[in-house]
């Protein structure tokens, strides 16, 4: 049986090597199909199928809340303790924040992703640290204990993944932090795989709510584990009854409109791209067909070449199921090399992907070509090569000797049952071609679409770098103010910095919420009140950012908090709160308080996107770095990036 199993596998190997052309037309087409097809597989099961990192992820949801303003947004403290207190669906309700803290010691300092959660919060979400333990309710208060859990990732690289880290102390932001835990590998919060979080999470520490001074400022992620027997859909329905009591004992104004809603955890973090996704694997898997007719095709040609062939064996006394075997044996080697081939190219192609864009998708595992992909590749190249290849092996089974011999000659034609086989591989492919071209061209369409919308900056030649000042040691707003003033000086010094500034957040990034405004002249109405998203930029930034100014003028070194605070407005923020729009510069804006100063407006930017390149547009003011916190009643924001324009490449100025 070995003995021909082994001629078998030999004898295949040596008839493809006598048809170079068919092995490889053959080949090339196989490795192609089933190349694109793998690669697709691997993201599709990373992002799609590898199951939550959370226990029973049915029973988890996230919680959002939506008025006039905003379809979907965050909690507010006091949202947290009414949720908790009043609900009989949900058994515990958590609370996140997310941002970004320096860690220094053990190493050169970093920057670190930081999630800011409620002591029940791994309860809520069914996980468990590796090492030590959780946080306490006791230690999630005001002014407690200085904690931290650290995530497996920055345990591994950091510290070597030394099991000692457990009770040692990391400095954060210049303050002594103990660290009580490690989490597992694959640990994220629901927020890390989603555009949600500022910054994917490494470390975890309290969120330490104040509940003698609860707000109504939405600024935090919440989620909640249901209870026995309750859905999502149970769960929305208490919320918005909650909602309603809420703005009925006057929380909310009912013009606001204030609702509650959840979403299951597996929906929110993956549900959006579930359509892509699939139809992404539909679209390979039709170039996956087209390249099985074309292996087809060439099979059934191979096959007729070899009429002649297989009709002098078996005039001579081979068997026919023999001759089948072997002709199915050669299919399969035909498979194992054209899979074989085909894992190259995934790897290929894989890499191309993740690194035009790794942070595009959100996979719940790493995307490589694992075991389970390779099995996969190996049994889809030989089950398809085998199932296009079985037509001309059986047919050696009704194998006509005197007809088969008079077809081996040069001179007689195919048959027409061959030939009309042949014609339907062909219109399969050439359907399932036009597909995929329509398809593509839609695709090429979108994407010069997106071309051509109008980001509001120029992206060539900008380099950013991302700066957090440590609480400590810069505790008043003139030694922030002082120390990015220095900065930026400095930068624009060095030579090929045609432009530098400071801003508080990038452009395309995730919006991070709104401030309550008073427009000078502007009538507002029961649930329509003034508001705008928030940027804080120095002197310098809006001409390295490339913005494009409609009117007024930028600012200067001359807007100081020795002088009349001023505000730049976008064209929607312009268009929203202003009738007349030869009224805007000059007209003025209050921000938050009614305490606050007047803000005299100066110029008016063109508008920029929120949350990607097809993102949303919001009403956005500006203000100096250096009056921020005059205009918002003391404010003090540490965090920046430093924005450089360059006449060449931008890195070339970073090295």
């Amino acid at each position: 049986m070995f003995d021909g199993l082994r001629q078998d596998i030999t004898g295949g190997v040596r008839g493809l090597i006598k048809s170079p052309g068919f092995a490889a037309a053959s080949l090339i087409t196989l490795a192609l199909g089933i190349g694109a097809t793998s690669a697709i597989f691997s993201v599709v099961k990373a992002v799609l199928v590898t199951p939550l990192p959370y226990a029973e992820p049915e029973r988890r949801v996230q919680i959002f809340t939506r008025w006039i303003s905003f379809d979907k947004t965050w909690l507010a403290t006091a949202e947290v303790v009414d949720f908790r207190t009043m609900s009989k669906t949900m058994t515990a309700i958590a609370a996140w924040g997310t941002g970004e803290q320096n860690l220094t010691g053990d190493g050169e300092p970093i920057r670190v992703g930081v999630g800011f959660i409620t002591a029940n919060t791994l309860d809520v979400l069914g996980t468990r640290p590796l090492l030590g333990r959780m946080f306490t309710p006791a230690e999630d208060r005001p002014n407690g204990p200085q904690l931290a859990l650290v995530g497996y990732p920055l345990w591994q690289a950091r510290y070597g993944g030394d099991p000692g880290i457990v009770g040692r102390t990391m400095m954060i932001n210049d303050v002594p932090v103990e660290v009580i835990g490690v989490m597992p590998d694959g640990f994220r919060l629901p927020t890390d795989f989603t555009d949600d979080a500022a910054e994917p999470t490494e470390l975890w520490r309290p969120q330490q709510i104040d509940e003698q001074n609860l707000t109504r400022n939405h600024g935090l992620f919440g989620a909640a584990l249901l209870a026995p027997g309750q859905t999502a859909a149970s769960a929305t329905d208490e919320l918005r009854a909650i909602a309603h009591r809420l703005t009925e004992q006057g929380a909310y104004h009912a013009a606001m409109k204030f609702t509650a809603f959840d979403v299951p955890l597996d929906d929110e973090i993956r549900g959006g791209l579930r359509p892509a996704m699939w139809l992404l694997m539909g679209a390979v898997g039709f170039l996956l067909l087209i390249s099985c007719a074309n292996v087809a095709n060439l099979l059934l040609v191979r096959g007729d070449a070899r009429l002649r062939e297989m009709a002098v064996r078996t005039a001579i006394g081979a068997a026919p199921d023999r001759l089948v075997r072997q002709l199915l044996t050669e299919s399969v080697v035909l498979a194992v090399l054209g899979a074989t081939l085909g894992l190259g190219l995934a790897a290929v192609g894989l890499r191309v992907l993740l690194a035009l864009d790794p942070t595009s998708l959100p996979p719940l595992a790493p995307i490589r070509l694992d075991t389970t992909v390779v099995l996969f590749t190996l049994a889809l190249g030989v089950i398809t090569t085998v199932v296009f290849g079985l037509a001309p092996a059986l047919r050696t089974l009704r194998l006509n000797l005197v007809d088969s011999l008079r077809e081996g000659n040069q001179q007689s034609t195919v048959g027409g049952a061959r030939q009309r086989l042949r014609g339907l591989l062909v219109v399969a492919e050439v359907a399932l071609a036009v597909v995929l071209v329509i398809g593509a061209g839609l695709m090429i369409r979108s994407l010069s679409e997106l071309g051509r919308i109008e980001l509001g900056f120029n992206p060539e030649r900008l380099l950013t770098l991302k700066l957090s000042l440590p609480t400590a040691r810069y505790d008043t707003p003139e030694k922030v103010v002082d120390f990015y003033r220095t900065l930026v000086d400095r930068v624009r010094a060095l030579p090929g910095a045609q432009a530098a500034g400071v801003v508080r957040s990038l452009p395309l990034a995730t919006t991070i919420g709104d401030y309550g405004l008073d427009v000078e002249g502007f009538e507002e109405t029961p649930g329509h009140n003034a508001k705008g998203d928030w940027q804080i930029v120095s002197d310098g930034a809006f001409e390295a950012m490339g913005t494009r100014l409609a009117r007024g003028r930028w600012f200067t070194a001359a807007d100081t908090t020795a002088t009349q605070p001023v505000a730049v407005v976008n064209e929607t923020l312009a268009r929203t709160y202003w009738k007349d729009s030869n009224a805007v510069v000059g007209g003025r804006i209050r921000i938050g308080s009614m305490r606050n100063p007047w803000v005299t407006v100066v110029g008016i930017v063109a508008d920029e996107r929120h949350n990607g390149v097809t993102g949303i547009v919001k009403e956005k003011f500006y203000i100096p770095h250096s009056q921020w916190h005059v205009v918002t009643g003391g404010n003090l924001i540490r965090a920046a990036y430093v924005v450089v324009r360059t006449p060449g490449d931008p890195l070339a100025l970073a090295g």
